[in-house]
């Protein structure tokens, strides 16, 4: 019991020796890097002159909303694309480099390795999602001034008094404050920190780095839309089949979640606030997840030969 004990009081060490190296290792690859300078560079096509197709009272709006939407499409395009790429090629790497012999001849279980491999990624992935959103918030502080300043202006020349512009304008200043999407960019965060582990489960069965990569995208997209995808399955079936679909349904959504839980961005940038239970209940469903998901991938690595 005492060795137990002593084991399990050194498993948060391990895993954060492993993490290390795994950020370490990712940072050399430079792969979020080109990820990074590509959403960067669709950031900056909202310099681009905007169409105002709607009346002058909401074109403001309508500027900063799209520029949240664009920088928040670019954080889930580049995560999504992150995590997947990047937890795909570690084992494979491990492997190839002879470090995964080299670790797992040690004391290391391999839930401890897994954990490490996993919370590597998330790291990296919760450092660049802040730079992301950094970007996002500079973004929109450098454009809220000149689009407040240009709807006071054509508000004017359309005979809005200062009373009656201070409603819209309040508005513009709503739209471009970042603060209210931070609950909906930390939802995204943890359903790509699901996706990781789900990665790495996958990664841990197959026997190549492209056959996980488009496993891995697959089961992502199916879980964004396991919800329409059952029922139109139910649909196009008889009445029998239901029960059958509903419980194939709940026995597929335990390995892989409903993604679109994690989607809130649009929600937040429209102005909804999310609850806190429901942002608790969020966090709960992705640490059952990346558990499971780690303890399946523990369990099947030592089962698998390399």
């Amino acid at each position: 019991m005492p060795a137990l004990v002593s084991h399990m009081l050194h498993a948060p060490g391990r895993i954060a020796a492993v993490a290390g190296v795994t950020f370490t290792q990712l940072v050399r690859m430079r792969l979020f890097i080109v990820l990074a300078l590509f959403a960067v560079g669709f950031l900056a096509l909202q310099f681009l002159p905007y169409q105002q197709n709607l009346g002058v009272e909401f074109a403001g709006v309508g500027q900063l909303q799209l520029i949240q939407d664009v920088a928040t499409g670019c954080m889930r395009l580049f995560g999504m694309i992150f995590c997947v790429a990047a937890t795909a090629l570690l084992i494979p790497r491990d492997a190839e480099d002879r470090i995964l012999y080299t670790i797992l001849c040690k004391p290391v279980p391999r839930f401890d390795y897994l954990a490490g491999k996993a919370l590597g990624v998330i790291a990296l992935l919760a450092v660049m999602l802040l730079v992301m959103d950094g970007l996002m918030a500079l973004l929109m502080q450098l454009r809220e001034p000149g689009i407040e300043a240009q709807v006071r202006h054509q508000l004017a020349a359309a005979g809005f008094s200062s009373g009656d512009m201070e409603p819209y304008l309040r508005q513009v200043r709503a739209a471009g404050d970042p603060l209210p999407t931070q609950a909906g960019i930390f939802a995204m965060f943890l359903g790509l920190a699901v996706l990781s582990t789900l990665t790495l489960l996958i990664s841990s069965v197959t026997s190549g780095t492209i056959v996980s990569i488009v496993i891995s995208l697959g089961a992502y997209f199916i879980g964004m839309f396991q919800g329409q995808l059952f029922q139109g399955i139910i649909a196009a079936g008889s009445i029998g089949t239901n029960s059958g679909m509903q419980w194939a349904q709940q026995v597929f959504a335990v390995l892989i979640p409903d993604f679109s839980l994690f989607s809130l961005t649009d929600a937040t940038a429209a102005g909804e606030v999310v609850p806190p239970t429901l942002m608790g209940e969020l966090v709960l469903i992705a640490l059952a997840y990346m558990l499971l998901h780690l303890l399946l991938a523990a369990w099947l690595l030592a089962r698998k030969e390399f």
